[in-house]
């Protein structure tokens, strides 16, 4: 059975006329490690937060272990997947510690204490994602790099079995972003976490995931290996820039743009 089935799924917001998702049909097989890639506009976020059961389509459903999303408890939901946006802010200071222990909140009565598993749980999270250093510094004091990686372990903290990463790499320099590609290339292959993660990164998406979803105005342009889909054809389809593909070593190919489209 897979993780994700999205059948037919349409979906617009009212406020933004010119977008819709329209007629999607993907699925996610567990252990997939998966990357949306397309520009802005291109719905990869959108269709992110409809299969975290965040956005309601118009048509179609997104079917989690085979239960409609929305059906499914959030609590329970949870415990199932976990959703990390782009940035996330707090109304009031937290340590590092406090927002990876939020992970455990599914598994916790309210008011429950976390118990020593559940730290020890948050402490196995933070080691995968490179942040047991700065455990006890304040989360509004680290850097984006380091904040993407805390907000990633609260989200291993809470044992998914799915991750879904909106740009994860966002506004990150190039050796924190190869940093981040490499946490989840990690989580996959050492703790069997199925992932789905939108980018912009086309070299660093061929380089670290096993499947590729393209998408350009709301569509999936193709959808395969990255050897199959990263192709300099399918890279104008939905960027509108001509790339040069540069061999440098493996089988799939690093790109070089030439320049706009006119």
């Amino acid at each position: 059975m897979p993780l994700f089935e999205i059948q037919n799924l349409s979906f617009h917001y009212p406020s933004l006329s010119k977008f819709e998702l329209h007629q999607t049909d993907l699925k996610v097989e567990p252990g997939d490690l998966l990357g949306l890639l397309g520009p802005n506009g291109a719905g990869k976020s959108t269709l992110l937060k409809l299969m975290a059961g965040l956005l309601t389509p118009q048509e179609g459903r997104v079917l989690l272990n085979g239960q409609p999303i929305r059906a499914i408890p959030v609590r329970e939901r949870a415990k199932i997947m976990a959703y990390v946006p782009q940035s996330l802010h707090f109304t009031f200071p937290l340590s590092v510690w406090e927002v990876v222990e939020m992970g455990r909140h599914p598994y916790l009565a309210r008011f429950q204490p976390v118990s020593h598993k559940d730290r020890s749980i948050c402490e196995r999270a933070m080691e995968l994602c490179d942040a047991l250093d700065f455990k006890d510094r304040r989360y509004e004091e680290l850097s984006g790099g380091e904040r993407q990686r805390v907000l990633l372990a609260s989200a291993l903290a809470q044992t998914p079995q799915v991750l879904l990463l909106d740009e994860p790499t966002l506004s990150l320099d190039l050796a924190h972003q190869i940093l981040l590609f490499e946490i989840i290339q990690k989580l996959h292959r050492e703790e069997g976490v199925t992932v789905v993660v939108a980018t912009h990164e086309i070299n660093l998406a061929g380089r670290y995931l096993d499947r590729l979803v393209l998408m350009r105005e709301g569509a999936m342009v193709a959808d395969g290996t990255p050897a199959k889909v990263l192709t300099a054809k399918n890279i104008k389809t939905i960027h509108g820039v001509d790339v040069t593909p540069l061999k440098v070593g493996g089988k799939v190919p690093y790109f070089v743009p030439k320049g706009r489209r006119s």
